[in-house]
């Protein structure tokens, strides 16, 4: 897709991951005809962004490989909690 997708397109092809990651989940037999109608687009919406099932499929790998990277960036860039000297949590009092 050389082109930028307008919002709509942009937000339809968010919805189609996300309904196809669930659906895959469940199951991995799932259809595009099932997936387009949980996304509330038509099948040729579905085969405009993804031309074939395998399309579809690696996107969804490639989507959550992508935030799976982020979040552990994430994680690595904040600072850890203080902690004392010896290594361990300081206990609480009352």
């Amino acid at each position: 897709m050389g082109e930028p997708l307008r919002s709509n397109a942009r937000q339809n092809r968010e919805r189609i991951l996300a309904v196809a990651h669930q659906a895959l989940i469940a199951s991995s037999d799932a259809s595009l005809n099932s997936i387009a109608k949980g996304a509330g687009v038509g099948i040729a919406t579905v085969y405009r962004h993804f031309p074939t099932r395998e399309a579809l499929v690696l996107e969804v790998y490639r989507h959550e490989v992508t935030q799976l990277a982020e979040a552990e960036r994430l994680a690595v860039t904040r600072k850890p909690a203080a902690r004392p000297a010896h290594g361990r949590p300081a206990s609480r009092r009352s």
